[in-house]
């Protein structure tokens, strides 16, 4: 079965200790799952093994689980629309032209970060730096991703509805799809830690506190924080793949639309959908994954998930590689190896 076949293959980089360990599962078009994991919680201060129900912080997963959701649901509601210029509603921001869509697609002339982001010590210092950005390019002739863009469209949710981010998820998202685990403010005592942090904002091991620098002093980001489990993400998958999602069916088929076609800055072409990414060779779907009907997106710490459709299948893999410190993250190449696996296995998958 593949879903023993894909521990198999995730057994051998916790050996290699490529990774501490990994949990991940697969939905189908029926409303079925599976799910596994393999390898270890934490390896510091001692070596814990996953038993399966841990919460991971899932990086930029949560631009496409959150914010990108909640965006479209304010778009629904006739709260906002993909021409919205930004400094409509966040007037402090400096570029005149910049939209929703812009943000969505990652094409808005921003930066890709914030320098010297681990001395942002809260939301008026990230604010602050966010005003003093230039751009990088001309609005719409590149794709470059962005958290800063990301960043303001979790402003901008909270400034038109008053309320959280996690407030906002919690209401429109996770209680309707019982996404029981997923929260920006996560239970401490099952999360799986990620890195040891020693800057002069934070020093020690970041567990059920965002890793993301940025997101820490933010508080709750529209680009990461968000915390979650595999039976949670699959809810999520499921829920879009029956039709059950907490979106209109026709803003659902506008999600897997690609948006741009651009170059990054070093001339790579890119394919973006709102606020999702599409497959392309190479990617964490896999290498032949069908184009329109699948929608992608990776997290910092590890994590990734897709949606196709064609196949009638999600997955999510969720990991901590990240731990102890990011530079013993080796788990992307294992993505792409999963989404391959997934796609000429077709036959044996259920």
């Amino acid at each position: 079965m593949i879903i023993k076949d894909i521990k198999c293959m995730l057994e051998e980089g916790v050996k290699a200790s490529h990774f501490p360990g990994a949990s991940f599962g697969i939905c189908y078009m029926d409303g079925s799952m599976s799910q596994d994991y393999i390898g270890y919680k934490s390896l510091f201060p001692k070596k814990e093994d996953l038993k399966g129900n841990e919460i991971y912080d899932v990086a930029s997963l949560t631009k496409v689980v959150s914010t990108t959701t909640l965006i479209m649901k304010l778009i629904e509601q006739k709260k906002l629309s993909l021409e919205t210029k930004v400094n409509q509603i966040l007037d402090w921001f400096q570029f005149d032209e910049i939209t929703i869509y812009d943000l969505l697609t990652h094409s808005s002339g921003l930066p890709a970060d914030l320098i010297r982001a681990s001395t942002l010590k809260n939301r008026n210092d990230v604010i602050s730096r966010i005003k003093n950005v230039e751009l990088k390019y001309m609005k719409g002739e590149h794709i470059v991703y962005s958290d800063i863009g990301f960043i303001l469209l979790g402003l901008i949710i909270e400034k038109i509805t008053g309320k959280s981010l996690n407030e906002n998820g919690q209401e429109l998202i996770f209680k309707p799809l019982d996404m029981k685990d997923t929260s920006y403010h996560p239970d401490v005592s099952r999360c799986a830690p990620t890195e040891v942090r020693d800057d002069d904002v934070y020093q020690g091991l970041l567990c059920g506190k965002v890793h993301d620098e940025k997101a820490f002093a933010l508080g709750e980001s529209g680009h990461a924080g968000l915390f979650s489990t595999v039976f949670d993400l699959l809810k999520f998958m499921n829920a879009i793949l029956n039709h059950q999602f907490v979106l209109k069916d026709e803003t659902l088929d506008l999600l897997f639309k690609v948006q741009q076609i651009k170059p990054d800055l070093n001339g790579h072409i890119l394919k973006r959908a709102l606020g999702w990414d599409k497959p392309t060779a190479g990617s964490s779907s896999g290498d032949n994954r069908c184009f329109d009907d699948t929608i992608l997106h990776t997290g910092f710490t590890g994590c990734n998930m897709f949606i196709d459709k064609n196949q009638g299948i999600g997955f999510v893999m969720l990991s901590n590689a990240v731990h102890p410190k990011r530079n013993n993250n080796g788990i992307i190449a294992y993505r792409n190896i999963i989404g391959n696996m997934l796609v000429d296995k077709r036959e044996e998958i259920k």
